[in-house]
């Protein structure tokens, strides 16, 4: 139908396990160029079958289906000029500035803007007092009792009222559903002499892990934080409710580029016609200027000249890259100036690029600190000659770059000193530029591997040598 307008964008990599791609059904295709480049796209829902969805739907709930989010063991964080912000889904929330200077100790500014998770709270409050309610005495307070009962939980939208209308929140012309989870009792405010709080706001969008789109003060020592999602997008009553145009969202697959070429190709074809000049010639008789006509000019290219064509193209796309303050915080990341920290568990871990890696705890009486390992230039190309397949691929293909810490603290259990690979990964989300994630794990005892998930790298990876290490002049 004219009426139904799409478009189609062009994004990175995705990763779909075959339950996620059960769940997408007929919506889920892979789509190959006559040049044999893949991608997998992804089909926008009709409006019927969204109808449908809501009506039909008798699957888990919004709390059932979030369970995942909150009890995943890393965080999500959003870098700032000069706040970090650290969000543990349903456990805490807090920011943070450290300054370092050489030869004096670091020094550490942080708030907590919120802890625990008041949807799950309010279940079990709500459930213990079920279990333990006394008898009544007399009917009044039966019916007292009762009545307390039967209200939902704060912030939770009754599963009896089918029909209840969910908050929304317009992003960017959309109309958005959010699942909301309340934080309190953070550090103290001095302007209010009262915990802070922190408002969490969970929106639905199909390529989201948990990251933080937008956060703000909404007023003094109260904050409000947008995270992305895509767990949300299975309950059909947290879809968009408005899309004016339906995006086909594509994804490249391994060895393909993130544009079929072919169509970078046409597109600066056209280009080229578009700006050539208009010729004009005045006639004998009538002294009036008519149009000339242009003759058509075909222009046969080599493959240099298509991928040139291509390069060139790339680079005029819109990059949020492009802005001052994202080019210094990469720059800031990548030389080690700015460190980034992650961990919900006992131990915290911190990278600073070019630097060290390492895990901590600290509190009022436990100052432990164990470095994972240590950057040495000469260890690293070391170690990818010794496996070739942790080198970088081409530039085109490009999605993480590894880099290897040696000579940490002396490992108890195997007598050698702990090493860890640094994973620096692309992150496809064009909606969210500062959102971090870091993760850790250990494969092999006192081996780590650290992998630290940004938009932020999607751009700069490809300018990493052979040997994944970035010349900040670039």
């Amino acid at each position: 139908m004219d009426s139904s307008l799409f478009s189609v964008s062009w994004l990175g990599p995705l990763d779909l396990n075959q339950e996620e791609i059960a769940d997408l059904g007929d919506r889920h295709m892979v789509v190959t160029t006559n040049k044999k480049e893949t991608y997998r796209c992804i089909l926008p829902e009709t409006d019927s079958k969204k109808t449908n969805d809501e009506t039909s739907y008798d699957g888990p709930d919004v709390d059932e289906i979030m369970k995942p989010l909150f009890n995943q063991p890393h965080c999500s964080y959003r870098i700032e000029s000069y706040w970090t912000y650290e969000l543990c889904h349903g456990k805490s929330l807090k920011q943070y500035h450290e300054t370092r200077e050489q030869g004096a100790k670091p020094k550490l500014q942080e708030y907590l803007l919120g802890l625990g998770n008041s949807r799950t709270e309010a279940k079990e409050k709500t459930s213990t007092t079920l279990k333990v309610r006394p008898e009544a005495t007399d009917v009044s307070e039966e019916a007292n009792s009762e009545k307390i009962e039967q209200q939902p939980p704060e912030n939770q939208v009754s599963q009896d009222n089918q029909d209840a209308v969910l908050p929304v929140r317009e992003i960017e012309g959309v109309q958005l559903p959010y699942f909301e989870v309340v934080m309190d009792g953070g550090t103290r405010c001095d302007l209010t002499g009262k915990p802070r709080k922190s408002r969490v706001l969970y929106i639905c969008q199909p390529e989201g892990r948990g990251e933080i789109y937008e956060f703000k003060e909404s007023s003094t020592c109260e904050y409000e934080v947008l995270v992305l999602s895509s767990l949300l997008c299975k309950h059909p009553k947290y879809r968009p409710k408005t899309q004016p145009v339906s995006e086909i969202r594509c994804h490249a697959m391994v060895g393909s580029p993130l544009r079929p070429s072919e169509l970078s190709r046409v597109e600066y074809e056209v280009r080229h016609l578009q700006s050539a000049p208009q010729y004009y010639k005045t006639t004998p008789d009538t002294q009036q200027e008519t149009e000339e006509p242009r003759q058509q000019k075909f222009i046969k290219k080599t493959k240099a000249d298509e991928d040139a064509a291509a390069a060139r193209i790339h680079v005029e796309q819109p990059s949020d890259l492009s802005s001052l303050t994202d080019k210094q915080t990469v720059r800031n990341i990548l030389s080690g100036s700015q460190c980034l920290r992650g961990g919900t568990g006992w131990w915290k871990h911190e990278v600073c690029i070019g630097k060290f890696a390492k895990q901590f705890h600290k509190d009022t009486k436990v100052d432990a600190t164990i470095y994972l390992g240590y950057w040495n230039k000469e260890k690293h190309l070391q170690w990818l000659q010794d496996n070739p397949s942790k080198r970088p691929r081409a530039p085109r293909d490009r999605k993480s770059v590894s880099l290897f810490y040696s000579d940490g603290d002396l490992c108890d259990l195997t007598g050698k000193p702990r090493t860890c690979e640094v994973r620096l990964k692309c992150l496809q989300n064009i909606k969210s530029t500062h959102a971090v994630v870091l993760s850790l794990s250990e494969p092999a005892t006192c081996q780590y591997v650290l992998t630290v998930e940004s938009a932020l790298f999607c751009s700069v990876l490809q300018h990493a040598d052979e040997n994944g290490m970035f010349n900040l002049e670039v």
